[in-house]
């Protein structure tokens, strides 16, 4: 059984939450200076699915190591029908309603040119084009492998080609790092791989970042973090661990606009997280990261993820259609905004949480079962 980390649900919710109002601001036209950049709280999610990763692996070592061919298979089931059935519903309802919702951020960037850029950048909704190639390589979830189609739908799903490009190595990873050592192991394939996206970066323009080699090493770090919390490593081993975690975020987060902000995230992750594990976490702290409102927030996280844009493009619909809304300064402007998208995105998380997301992975569950009679039941992770 793949026991529960509170704190990882804690920040799991905070980084949905960070994109959301992030992007709200974005779009309304004002930012407020306080708040880092949400390409982090994306970088957030990426250590949080290693981490994850690393720990439904060792929870499974024994029933289903990784070894063997129908572990990685079971394992590939079981990350494709968490994911997938959620953003199929996200891309199928951005193709159906296109021109309302291209036109709702067309809207919203005419107001705001300053902030989200001209005609014909990158974030310029109208160079998207739902064309067949567009869609069937993004239902293979590998569209990110290929420059042009790293952002070419205008959902946030650049992340998501990341996702499975690292579920695909991760068990060649996990094998690795069980052989030679996790320190190891993380700084010789992290700092080459990343020195070689590097260099990619430079001769080729990606769209955004969707390519595995451009931020394995935070996934990497989300494996040694897990690694720096096993119960049965020495002090001396813990802190080695935790300078290599350190370096792999860094040596990502020194290009961002606020390189500490990740690290030091990534400390707190790593406070918070041994105070749970040790069981002596103060009253307080065990409140803050495991009450009803961050458990809710953590299950409707990956919908939020997919779906606020949506209330973001209606947002664009509605301003410009509504005298009194386009009188408002930006900032309050944006205050309505984050109150609409709020709502909508969360209230939407939650039904496909319950009507899909559950349902897949359950589906899933029950392929693995079919297929690999020995399978364990699924964990929502």
């Amino acid at each position: 059984m793949v026991r529960e980390f509170e704190f990882v649900n804690f920040f799991r919710a905070i980084a949905a939450l960070w994109v959301l109002v992030a992007h709200c601001m974005i779009w309304g036209g004002w930012y407020w200076e306080a708040l880092p950049a949400a390409k982090i709280a994306v970088n957030l999610f990426m250590l949080i699915s290693g981490f994850l990763m690393m720990a439904n692996a060792t929870a499974r070592k024994d029933s289903e190591p990784m070894t063997t061919g129908k572990s990685w298979a079971r394992f590939w089931v079981r990350r494709y029908f968490r994911l997938a059935p959620a953003y199929y519903l996200s891309l199928a309802l951005a193709v159906l309603f296109s021109s309302y919702f291209l036109l709702g951020y067309k809207e919203l960037q005419n107001l705001n040119p300053a902030w989200v850029g001209s005609d014909g950048g990158v974030y310029d909704p109208m160079r998207i084009k739902y064309t067949a190639m567009n869609v069937f390589l993004h239902l293979t979830l590998l569209f990110g492998l290929h420059p042009e189609y790293s952002f070419s739908t205008f959902l946030p799903d650049w992340s998501l080609s990341l996702e499975i490009q690292f579920y695909l190595v991760f068990p060649a990873l996990f094998l690795v790092f069980r052989r030679i050592g996790v320190a190891k192991a993380s700084l010789f394939i992290g700092v080459p791989v990343f020195l070689v996206g590097a260099w990619i970066s430079s001769k080729v323009h990606y769209f955004e970042p969707a390519l595995i080699v451009l931020r394995l090493n935070y996934f990497l770090a989300g494996m040694v973090l897990f690694s720096a919390m096993e119960t049965e490593v020495s002090k001396r081993r813990r802190a080695g661990l935790i300078a290599c975690a350190m370096a792999l975020v860094y040596i990502g987060s020194r290009v961002e606009p606020d390189p500490l902000v990740l690290p030091s995230i990534f400390l707190l992750m790593l406070v918070i997280g041994l105070a749970e594990k040790s069981g002596r976490a103060p009253s307080w702290l065990f409140s803050l990261i495991n009450n009803k409102a961050v458990r809710f927030a953590s299950d409707t996280s990956y919908g939020v993820y997919l779906f606020h844009g949506f209330y973001i493009a209606a947002s664009g619909l509605i301003i410009t259609r509504a005298p009194f809304l386009l009188d408002l300064p930006p900032q309050q402007r944006v205050g309505v905004m984050l109150v609409f998208v709020l709502t909508g995105a969360y209230l939407t998380a939650y039904l496909v949480y319950k009507a899909v997301e559950l349902p897949g992975i359950r589906l899933g569950g029950k392929i693995n079962r079919s297929l690999f009679p020995s399978a364990q039941k699924p964990v929502t992770a």
